[in-house]
C-alpha cells in the first residue's frame, strides 16, 4: 500500500489563511489524529488530502484506493442497506473470484504467474477472504446488528445512513482512509469500537474529531491545530507542523 503524501499545503478563503505551510505523511499503518477548535483547519485538511479541494500551493499524493468518510452516500435512497455492504464488497469478491481462475489456469499457462502474484497480494493486504465475516462484525460493532439488509437507505435516520457509510468504508479497509468528526451519531460505547476497528486497518488513517475521544482512546499521533488555523503567525516552531 502506498503512503499518503502532503507537501507544504497552503489554503487561503478570501483574506484568511486557514493552512500555511503543512506537510504530513502517513504510510499504511499510521494513524493520525487532528484535534481544534471549529475553524482551525481540520475539514479543510481532510478535504485537500483527498483531492475534494484544490490547495493554493503544495501537493498532494494520494493512493489511487482512498476512503473519505465526509462524502455522502452514492447511491439513491431506494438502494438497500445489502447494496451499500455488496458494493464495499465487491473488490474483494472479485479478487478472489480472480484467484481461483488464476489457480486453475496457471499450470498450462505459466506466464499468468505475475498477475496471480499482483492478485494474491491485494487479497492478503485487504485480508479478502475474512471480508464477509468482517462486514457483518463491523455492522454490529457500530450498532447496526439488527438492521434489517433489505431496507432502503431512505428509510433509515441519518445517524444510521452515516454509521452505513462508515461501515462500508471500513470493510473496503482502503489504502488511506479520512474520516471527519466519525463519533458524531456514535454512542461513547460504539466509539469505543471504532477504535478498535481503527486499530486493525492496514492503510493510513486520519481523522479529525472532538479532543476528549481522541485523547481517551487514540493510541496514534495526535495533531492539535491551533485556534485560527496555522498561519504565519500561528504556525508551529519550524518542524512541528510535519506530521509523520
Amino acid at each position: 500500500m502506498p503512503a499518503l503524501l502532503a507537501h507544504d499545503l497552503v489554503k487561503t478563503y478570501g483574506d484568511r489563511t486557514v493552512l500555511d505551510g503543512v506537510s504530513l505523511t502517513a504510510a499504511p499503518g499510521v494513524r493520525i489524529g487532528l484535534i481544534g477548535e471549529n475553524g482551525a483547519g481540520k475539514s479543510t485538511l481532510l478535504r485537500l488530502l483527498a483531492g475534494v479541494e484544490e490547495p493554493d500551493a503544495g501537493t498532494v499524493e494520494r493512493p489511487p484506493d482512498l476512503g473519505f468518510g465526509h462524502q455522502q452516500l452514492p447511491f439513491p435512497g431506494s438502494a438497500t442497506v445489502a447494496a451499500v455492504v455488496d458494493d464495499a464488497l465487491r473488490e474483494a469478491r472479485a479478487v478472489l473470484r480472480d484467484l481461483d481462475d488464476l489457480t486453475t489456469r496457471l499450470p498450462a499457462d505459466p506466464g499468468l504467474l505475475g498477475v496471480y502474484g499482483e492478485r494474491l497480494e491485494w487479497a492478503q493486504d485487504h485480508d479478502a477472504w475474512d471480508a464477509d465475516r468482517r462486514a457483518a462484525r463491523t455492522l454490529d460493532g457500530l450498532g447496526l446488528a439488527g438492521i434489517d439488509l433489505g431496507r432502503p437507505l431512505d428509510t433509515l435516520s441519518g445517524g444510521q445512513r452515516s454509521r452505513v457509510g462508515l461501515a462500508a468504508l471500513l470493510v473496503r479497509r482502503p489504502a488511506a482512509l479520512l474520516l471527519d468528526e466519525p463519533t458524531n451519531h456514535l454512542s461513547p460505547a460504539l466509539a469505543d469500537e471504532l477504535e478498535e476497528v481503527l486499530g486493525s486497518s492496514p492503510g493510513a488513517v486520519v481523522v479529525a474529531s472532538h479532543d476528549r475521544w481522541l485523547r481517551r482512546r487514540w493510541t496514534g499521533r495526535v495533531i492539535a491545530l491551533p485556534a485560527g488555523g496555522w498561519s504565519a503567525e500561528t504556525r508551529p516552531p519550524r518542524g512541528r507542523n510535519r506530521a509523520r
